[in-house]
């Protein structure tokens, strides 16, 4: 279990629950060069659909203070987290993302690129070519692992998935949220002030689960192996269960900590254990890409 990007990212104290709540890494909210204001208010709402909860909609517009005031929150986990993973997730321009990383080298264990946020520029996450040259600059750079999170707001996220891995990535996180807007009919107009917002949660897991069985299914094909970390609506047992089938070799948590508490991890780690109990699986790799033909 990973904890995915977002707002238990943002410091050393949060960062430093849920590794004690049992994940098994954990994911900084992505973060740029210089400090990012973001959008205005609303930000983040809570979709319902006829009484019942289907997700979260939010435009948060990727603030951060910047590396330098955040590299102090690294190295106050890093202090007291040594069992703990840490992945470092960056953003920017293209000319940006070899800086930084670089930059955070030193703070992580592994560095994930977001080249798939809904609200900035898709002109990497959504060319082949310019992605790869990207990774491979990158990785010319830094010795660290390179994870790529990519899109599923793309035409073919296979053909994104092995540019990724040509340009020589150490594994892929699928998907980030799905582009999607909330009307308020009461005042015909869009409830997010940047109108548009990334969709997470449970009405997006179907979704998630059919993008990683596309990427597992290609590399299966073109004998690649990099493991994938599926994210994208996980709130139980099975839902994880589910997205290994498709091909995950680990799975992301983010909106599930709204639903179930930050305790979370080790209440599906449970429930995934009991499953595999019940259907007689000694490991995960029994359960890897099972569903995959």
């Amino acid at each position: 279990m990973i904890l995915a990007p977002g707002i238990l990212g943002t410091n050393a104290y949060l960062l430093k629950r849920v590794a004690e709540s049992g994940a098994g890494a954990v994911t900084t909210k992505s973060f740029s060069i210089n400090e990012r204001k973001g959008y205005e208010n609303p930000t983040v709402i809570e979709l319902i659909e006829n009484e019942q909860r289907i997700g979260l909609l939010n435009a948060i517009g990727l603030a951060n203070p910047g590396f330098e005031k955040f590299k102090k929150e690294l190295e106050k986990f890093k202090s007291h987290n040594s069992d703990t993973a840490l992945i470092v997730s960056i953003f920017g321009t293209i000319d940006e993302f070899s800086k930084l990383a670089g930059m955070t080298e030193n703070y992580a264990d592994a560095i994930e690129i977001d080249v798939s946020c809904p609200h900035v520029d898709d002109s990497i996450s959504k060319n082949p070519k310019i992605l790869k040259n990207l990774i491979s600059e990158i990785k010319d750079i830094i010795s660290n692992p390179l994870i790529v999170k990519i899109s599923p707001n793309v035409t073919d996220i296979k053909e994104i998935a092995k540019a990724a891995i040509d340009g020589g990535c150490d594994a892929l996180a699928a998907i980030n949220t799905v582009r999607a807007m909330k009307i308020d009919i009461n005042f015909a107009k869009p409830v997010l002030a940047n109108k548009f917002g990334g969709y997470s949660g449970t009405g997006i897991k179907p979704i998630a689960v059919a993008k990683i069985y596309e990427i597992y299914s290609m590399m299966k094909k073109e004998n690649l192996d990099v493991p994938l970390i599926g994210i994208g609506g996980v709130t139980c047992g099975n839902d994880a269960i589910e997205m290994l089938m498709a091909g995950a070799s680990a799975v992301g948590i983010g909106s599930a900590v709204y639903y179930r508490g930050i305790d979370v991890f080790g209440k599906i780690l449970n429930e995934m254990n009991e499953f595999m109990n019940e259907h007689n699986y000694k490991n995960i790799e029994e359960i890897k890409g099972i569903a995959v033909e």
